[in-house]
């Protein structure tokens, strides 16, 4: 299981350095977002006003070149193609409609908010965030969450289905169930030290973490502890 490392939707005086220190050791998935100044800060529930081109491209400026392939912007393809960073973030409905033929070239990340989302994204698209799991800590104010049973009933549904099929492979008559998972799933919202365990029992390729490391005094500390309880950086 990967861990995923959201940045604050503001900057302060030391992100930069954590940061560049999480990445000299071992940090490999950094998802950049930023909000435009005074805007909402609802991100469970999608209420956001996300940072420019230009504002990120400010921010990206002050972190070595070498770093970009491995962050991914809350943004467009398009945005993420001309940023030279490893790929985006963005909600699973715009990935889901009709896009252009350059846009299945990027690594994109969809967000979905809701498991039935999942089915809907098209093959191309290299993961999932799903979430919020638990009330993020992040949020002051209180969000539907989607908990542990949800997602691991729903998950457990979609290998049953793949497995019924797998076992009918010579019923040339029988369809493929229209259940599309993307080859990573990463659980967000509300993750840290104290319910890792939990999650470690889902079938999911990583976690996404916010408030669950840039709420302690040393996030980077955070950083490798939780890095190396989930297994894997």
């Amino acid at each position: 299981m990967r861990l995923w490392l959201s940045t604050c939707l503001d900057d302060f005086s030391s992100e930069f350095d954590d940061i560049e220190e999480m990445f000299k050791r071992g940090l490999t998935r950094l998802i950049l977002q930023k909000r435009v100044p005074g805007s909402a800060q609802n991100v469970a529930g999608g209420m956001v006003r996300y940072a420019t081109e230009a504002q990120y491209e400010r921010w990206l400026m002050a972190l070595p070149m070498e770093f970009r392939d491995r962050i991914w912007v809350r943004g467009t393809p398009d945005m993420a193609e001309r940023l030279e960073v490893r790929g985006c973030v963005c909600d699973a409905a715009l990935l889901a409609q009709d896009v252009p033929e350059r846009w299945k070239r990027v690594n994109c990340i969809a967000v979905c908010r809701d498991l039935e989302q999942l089915n809907s994204l098209p093959e191309w698209v290299a993961g999932a965030l799903v979430g919020p799991v638990f009330q993020p800590q992040s949020i002051y104010e209180p969000v539907e969450t989607l908990g542990i049973a949800y997602i691991t009933d729903k998950l457990a549904a979609h290998d049953t289905a793949g497995d019924e099929y797998q076992s009918s492979a010579q019923d040339t008559t029988r369809k493929m169930p229209e259940i599309n998972i993307p080859p990573q799933v990463i659980a967000f919202g509300g993750i840290d030290h104290e319910n890792l365990d939990d999650i470690k029992k889902l079938p999911l390729q990583g976690i996404s973490v916010l408030g669950g490391i840039w709420n302690y005094a040393d996030p980077v500390n955070a950083f490798f502890k939780l890095g190396r309880a989930c297994g894997g950086l």
